[in-house]
């Protein structure tokens, strides 16, 4: 049933198709102690995505009436992006982090028309603060820097054009500071079946990572956008309709997992890929956790922090803890 959950270091929250979203209490030192449900959250809409915010003071629940709901101990509040009679779904969010840590950016797609909007809010003042200039394209996905200053939005135009735009939100710029057209897709006809799944940022903000539904993640220098791919990493497995490819990406840069780009994709792995080897080097790629499914998504763990290595969310529903990672 789950398809998208987030983790703090007790607590990790899980979203399905039933309109639900569950908070999970668990003690990482009871090993053999399975997590309970300490609430159930009832939904307007499907909520696809779940997101604590950095500091853990609420949880940001996307669904796909083009709203985001900012749930807190004492309340809830909702981020309009665009009104549910347009037939827009809440194509993106990320929280704010260091200077822009009051914002949450949230993004629209309408996919009748390959529109969207691509919005900032002020969730102390619960209210829209800036509208970035994407074309008014539809939103793919979009990820912000660990430094909290620059937004990068990756958007597909009516034409099945897909670009990634990079935003100054340290001086809320409405317009794009930089952009790319990406590559095309590998091994997929069906123009329904194209898009970015996952944006993610390394930690020094240099690298940029789009995880794509051809199964494939490409690397861009987040400084130059313009000069392509650095990296095109794949995972195993053929390309299928009912397939959707690399799901998520993440940057690591130290113990437990190594230094490199986690991804999670059709072959039921997640992965390790290191930028420092060549894209094609059979050593890339090392499984971190593998399923029997494809890959929905998967939370990393801070072990120094009490938290659990891996959780694996497969497509089937199956939600796998993995408390130990495999010896290198």
């Amino acid at each position: 049933m789950g398809d998208s959950f987030c983790s703090s270091p007790t607590r990790f929250a899980s979203a399905g198709r039933d309109r639900r979203v569950l908070i999970w209490e668990h003690d990482p030192l009871q090993e053999d102690e399975r997590p309970a449900i300490v609430e159930d959250i009832d939904c307007e809409d499907n909520p696809e995505v779940v997101n604590y915010h950095p500091d853990g003071s609420a949880l940001a629940i996307q669904c796909d009436n083009g709203c985001v709901y900012i749930h807190s101990e004492d309340s809830i509040s909702k981020a309009v992006i665009v009104h549910p009679d347009r037939g827009h779904v809440t194509a993106g969010m990320t929280w704010g982090s260091h200077a822009s840590s009051n914002l949450l950016f949230a993004s629209s797609a309408c996919m009748a028309e390959s529109t969207g909007h691509h919005k900032a809010f002020d969730i102390r003042r619960n209210k829209m603060v800036v509208e970035f200039d994407a074309a008014k394209e539809a939103c793919s996905t979009l990820a912000l820097d660990p430094f909290g200053e620059k937004l990068f939005i990756a958007t597909e135009s009516i034409d099945g054009q897909y670009t990634l735009r990079q935003f100054d939100v340290r001086h809320r710029e409405r317009k794009a500071a930089q952009s790319v057209e990406l590559e095309p897709f590998a091994d997929i006809v069906d123009r329904a079946a194209m898009d970015v799944n996952s944006l993610s940022l390394s930690s020094d903000g240099l690298y940029v990572a789009a995880g794509r539904t051809d199964n494939w993640t490409d690397v861009y220098d987040a400084r130059m956008l313009a000069r392509g791919p650095l990296h095109s990493f794949a995972h195993e497995g053929a390309v299928a309709p009912d397939t959707y490819g690399v799901v998520k990406t993440e940057w690591v840069d130290g113990a437990p997992y190594g230094v490199g780009l986690v991804t999670g994709g059709i072959d039921g792995c997640v992965r390790l890929w290191d930028v420092r080897r060549a894209s094609d080097d059979p050593l890339n790629g090392r499984i971190l956790a593998q399923g029997v499914d494809d890959v929905a998504t998967f939370a990393l763990g801070d072990i120094y922090k009490g938290e659990i290595p891996i959780i694996l969310g497969e497509k089937s529903g199956k939600v796998t803890m993995f408390n130990h990672l495999p010896r290198t």
